[in-house]
């Protein structure tokens, strides 16, 4: 693999850091939308891109793995929805950390399932996220109970969904796996709605704002994938967490959020974790 595509593949993953970035910042903006209705939006926009993208590439779109891409579009649909809940609910830079953990529970459930054995210092990594997201918690007052557990749980969604792609990608074609996911929502979070009254009337502005966070989706996912397709898995995975750095910065400059030095100290201690494992992995090829 050559230094251009391991650039290139910098790039994209910088590109797909930054239209998620975007995403963050309008679903944040949108704090008098209810989540579902936000979920919503954002899966029906996505559906319609991805349905696009496979008639031109001309693939059948229900793939052969079919309970397992539904269970795949379940969880993701968790995961997100939780996600944006704590955007609602927590500073911009402490929802985005909590996400970020993502490949520590993805590595977690995968042991708990596979019984497959990791080097005893990653358990130490995986110790050091969750010590940074205590101190984070108990030295934030904008930070709640309730906003964490709920995040934890949505990594864990998130987590789940990315073990079962991991199975599905040896079988079915990537936009078949993204086709599920907003196939899945839709129906899912409609029924969310029909029963709670979680809907409200905005202006064309909001709905182009919901509208765009749909899209801002699919294309991050696009150079996210291509990313990964070209450059090397251990550079471009520590290249993805400029996502954090995204986020101090635009929610100190938009909601003027700042941080005491216990809380840097707290999310330092996630992120070192979090890379500690990565590089760990990359490392051993495993």
């Amino acid at each position: 693999m050559s230094h251009k595509d391991n650039r290139t593949a910098v790039g994209y993953m910088l590109l797909a850091g930054l239209i998620f970035a975007l995403m963050n910042i309008i679903v944040k903006h949108l704090e008098h939308i209810p989540v579902a209705q936000i979920v919503f939006m954002r899966s029906i926009v996505m559906l319609i891109m991805v349905v696009i993208a496979i008639r031109r590439n001309g693939i059948s779109p229900w793939g052969t793995q079919r309970k397992l891409l539904v269970f795949r579009g379940f969880f993701g649909s968790l995961g997100i929805a939780f996600f944006f809940y704590t955007l609602h609910t927590m500073p911009l830079a402490g929802a985005v950390i909590i996400h970020y953990l993502t490949p520590i529970f993805t590595v977690i459930l995968s042991v708990l399932i596979t019984r497959v054995r990791i080097a005893p210092i990653r358990w130490l990594f995986f110790l050091l996220c969750f010590v940074g997201i205590f101190v984070i918690k108990d030295f934030d007052e904008r930070v709640s109970t309730l906003p964490v557990i709920i995040g934890i749980l949505g990594t864990i969604a998130a987590s789940s969904a990315y073990n079962i792609i991991n199975v599905l990608k040896k079988t079915e074609h990537h936009l078949v796996i993204m086709f599920y996911f907003p196939l899945v929502t839709v129906p899912f979070v409609l029924t969310f709605i029909a029963a709670t009254g979680q809907w409200v009337w905005t202006t064309a502005w909001h709905w182009l704002l919901l509208s765009t966070v749909g899209m801002c989706t699919y294309f991050a996912q696009y150079f996210l994938t291509k990313a990964y397709q070209i450059g090397e898995v251990s550079k471009v995975s520590i290249v993805s967490y400029i996502g954090i750095v995204y986020a101090l910065l635009l929610g100190y400059l938009i909601w003027d959020e700042w941080y005491e030095p216990m809380v840097f100290v707290g999310l330092f201690i996630v992120l070192t974790g979090v890379i500690g494992n990565l590089s760990y992995r990359n490392k051993q090829g495993m």
